[in-house]
């Protein structure tokens, strides 16, 4: 008969590796708490096995062929220029595993005590570490939402002082006919596709089905984009969302909003060994409806607390009627020693958020007086073209009672634009008028998501347009587009004609 597993005493044990966890893991240890982590794949979570990371390696894969396949315009020319998809997803995995082996070793330099397996609650600050179960989309599929395997005994047992929820937080499937036919992926299925499908629907046009929509494309797929809302990427400005769908229409990507998918069948009455699908896709009242045949359907909305098999009940915690753990600015729950992170306090579904609420809640175990501020949390979405923003959008900025003032100020006229040859997109600063206090900045076009931090910068100090405008930027970039949306939104314009009087 196995001996029962030996009980660990720690300061802090963190349940869950990816960019919340693993940093606040090495934080608390850094602060000189002793600090285990438990995880059930490769460190990193989701972000760097089956989200962040391996998309922009493949993205990154589809800007490189259509840059080559667009040579003649730099005067480069190629022949037989091809898409080998192997091998696109076998520079994904040397990326993906660079990143969370130096994770591991990161967590080893700071003497983080890393338990593999998957972690359940005994009680408010205990956890048994048991056997990972089979992956739910199979082998080769991700392990970060597996349930316990059946039976087995326990592995490890880790009481904490303090605990660290930070389990993320998983895709759900939408209450659509025919969604649980084979065919049908959300994100991480997408990833175990062994070709480019031929002709593909995704539903829904958040920073997912949008990033997947402008891969597929770029690699050959007929994509067809859904959005019930009026604009892509509708948690953005409008003026984002429609600038991308005029460029997504003139690549050829079939973008429908205000739109929704009602039901999957399969083609041909299921007749065909391996069917397509048939996909209805209607107004939001269910009219006008219309069949689009694919082969795979990507549904890139939707997420839930991935907390099944957690036994998050011993804790005690409390959350919302959706299953989210209710946190305060310092990333406490309702009960003593226990905090929680990321995905899973569904506060702001963003690595970069989780991985600041990691750094907060060790700070916070550790006696520091830190505390979360989202004014100015950045979002980026890395489409052709990117699109990135921090703050209000001008709608919110009008509801909130601002006199708004807003500045754009379009790529094609920035020089840098022009010798890159990327000139899709624009800046746009939203400020409140009698102080010129900036409330938000929104970028769609070349590298917005490496422009926005200076937004973020702008927003944390509390910037105005004149501080921005008076910042000298070096010549000739990219990140002039703000100075001259700034410009712009004074009334003072350089680089673009004046506004006409009345």
């Amino acid at each position: 008969m196995a001996e029962p597993a030996e009980r660990q005493e720690f300061d802090v044990v963190v349940v869950g590796g990816g960019p919340g966890g693993y940093p606040a893991a090495i934080r608390a240890a850094q602060l000189g708490l002793r600090t285990a982590l438990v995880e059930k794949e490769r460190a990193g979570g989701v972000c760097l096995n089956w989200g962040c990371i391996p998309t922009k390696a493949m993205l990154r894969s589809a800007e490189v062929l259509e840059t080559v396949r667009h040579g003649a315009d730099f005067g480069v020319l190629a022949d037989n220029v091809r898409l080998d998809y192997s091998g696109v997803l076998k520079r994904k995995e040397r990326v993906v595993k660079t990143l969370t082996d130096g994770v591991a070793a990161l967590l080893k330099a700071n003497g983080v005590t890393v338990v593999g397996g998957h972690a359940r609650f005994t009680g408010p600050t205990a956890v048994e570490v048991v056997a990972v179960g089979d992956a739910p989309l199979g082998a080769g599929g991700p392990l970060y939402n597996a349930p316990p395997a059946a039976g087995g005994r326990p592995r490890a047992r880790l009481e904490g002082r303090n605990v660290i929820v930070a389990t993320g937080s998983t895709p759900v499937l939408l209450p659509i006919s025919g969604i649980d036919l084979p065919g049908v992926v959300t994100s991480d299925g997408a990833f175990l596709l062994g070709e480019v499908p031929r002709r593909i629907v995704i539903i829904g046009a958040s920073a997912v089905g949008a990033e997947w929509a402008t891969m597929f494309h770029a690699f050959g797929a007929d994509v067809t984009l859904v959005e019930l809302l009026p604009t892509l990427i509708p948690a953005e400005d409008a003026d984002m969302g429609k600038a991308l769908a005029r460029s997504f229409t003139r690549r050829g990507i079939k973008v429908q909003t205000g739109r929704t998918v009602s039901e999957v069948t399969e083609a041909g009455g299921g007749k065909r060994r391996t069917a397509a699908l048939q996909v209805t896709i209607t107004d939001g009242d269910g009219q006008h409806p219309e069949q689009v045949e694919a082969d795979v359907v990507l549904v890139g909305v939707g997420r839930r607390p991935n907390t099944e098999g957690l036994d998050l009940e011993r804790t005690g915690v409390a959350t919302d009627e959706r299953g989210w753990v209710q946190v305060d600015e310092q990333l406490r729950t309702s009960v003593p020693g226990v905090y929680a992170i990321g995905d899973v306090t569904g506060r702001v579904l963003l690595a970069h958020v989780a991985s600041h609420q990691g750094l907060v809640a060790a700070g916070a175990i550790a006696g520091h007086a830190e505390r979360m501020d989202y004014k100015a949390v950045p979002a980026a979405t890395f489409t052709h073209p990117e699109v990135a923003s921090v703050g209000l959008t001008e709608a919110e900025a009008g509801q909130a009672g601002h006199d708004v003032v807003v500045g754009r100020f379009p790529f094609t006229a920035l020089g840098r634009a022009q010798t890159y040859g990327s000139t899709e997109g624009l800046v746009k600063v939203v400020a409140e008028r009698r102080y010129g206090e900036v409330l938000g900045v929104h970028i769609v076009g070349p590298g917005a998501s490496d422009l926005i931090p200076e937004g973020v910068l702008a927003m944390r100090l509390e910037a105005t347009l004149v501080d921005i405008a008076d910042t000298i930027h070096a010549h000739p970039t990219l990140g002039e587009g703000t100075m001259e949306a700034a410009m712009v939104a004074l009334g003072l314009p350089v680089h673009v004609p004046p506004a006409r009087r009345r």
